[in-house]
């Protein structure tokens, strides 16, 4: 009887692993970006052929790939209003949005496609119902790696000392770019200086990024805000940037404020730990 119990069992989670199998007609499948130039000059971009193996480029942040989802039964994709696609993958235990990307309601079977950078990591990308995420239509986990000769080099694609950067966070800031009443705690809601200061002349890099995060009791980033400041266009180097920050200190914890560029930023999507120029941590209490 036992036996009999067990394997009708097994064949009710097999059943059902197969029903939600089923429940996912749809393949997502990732292409190469293929860039070519026109006799004009202009840059244009298409898929090629499809991946398997996912690596980041040398001296690059990020993987451009295309992706593509046949649909050759809309019928079964019932929404509301839209199909959203997301993809997201997980950076010190945060669930970070890489990409997203929406089609309205299909009346016909189409090929839905959009292109996306992936950073090195793991990378889930979920076709689901916009107005109920927990919906899915269609799934796919992969892992993302950057060229090994790059990843034998320690902060390769980052050409500074990071020992000649500093945050400091201060009351104010003097005539002569001392920071006057340095903090390590402050109260909830209070203002502080983020004065970020550099013993070397750094090139001008356009906007930057102050990213502000909020650390949680098993030690993981929760992002709170990010504040672009740029340079100032006719400044062909710098060495000292700040801002008062009054708003986002709004509960009892302990904060981490990285600087890094923008476009670091961007390419590490609202994570600045690894392409930072700096970085300080602050309790609030």
């Amino acid at each position: 009887m036992k036996t009999t119990k067990c394997l009708f069992l097994l064949f009710m989670t097999t059943l059902f692993m197969s029903s939600n199998i089923k429940a996912q007609p749809y393949t997502i499948k990732l292409h190469e970006c293929v860039s070519t130039r026109t006799a004009e000059g202009t840059l244009l971009n298409k898929p090629g052929k499809e991946l398997q193996l996912f690596n980041v480029p040398i001296n690059e942040h990020a993987l451009r790939m295309y992706i593509q989802i046949a649909v050759t039964d809309f019928t079964k994709l019932k929404v509301k209003n839209k199909i959203q696609l997301l993809v997201t993958t997980l950076d010190k235990g945060n669930e970070i949005e890489l990409h997203t990307w929406g089609w309205n309601t299909l009346t016909k079977n189409q090929l839905l496609t959009t292109d996306c950078y992936f950073p090195a990591g793991e990378i889930t990308l979920s076709l689901v119902d916009a107005d109920h995420p927990a919906t899915v239509f269609a799934t796919r986990k992969i892992n993302v790696t950057q060229q090994e000769n790059k990843l034998n080099q320690v902060n390769s694609d980052f050409p500074f000392n990071r020992n000649h950067f500093k945050i400091w966070t201060c009351k104010s800031i003097d005539d002569n770019w001392n920071p006057i009443d340095i903090v390590s705690t402050i109260k909830v809601g209070e203002c502080v200086q983020l004065f970020f200061e550099s013993t070397d002349k750094i090139k001008n890099q356009g906007s930057m990024r102050w990213g502000i995060f909020k650390l949680k009791a098993d030690g993981t980033e929760e992002f709170v805000n990010q504040k672009d400041q740029g340079c100032g266009d006719n400044l062909p180097e710098f060495r000292r940037m700040s801002y008062e920050e009054c708003d986002e200190f709004r509960s009892p914890g302990k904060y981490r404020i990285y600087i890094s560029t923008k476009d670091d930023a961007d390419a590490y999507f609202g994570v600045n730990n690894k392409n930072y120029f700096a970085k300080v941590d602050l309790i609030v209490q």
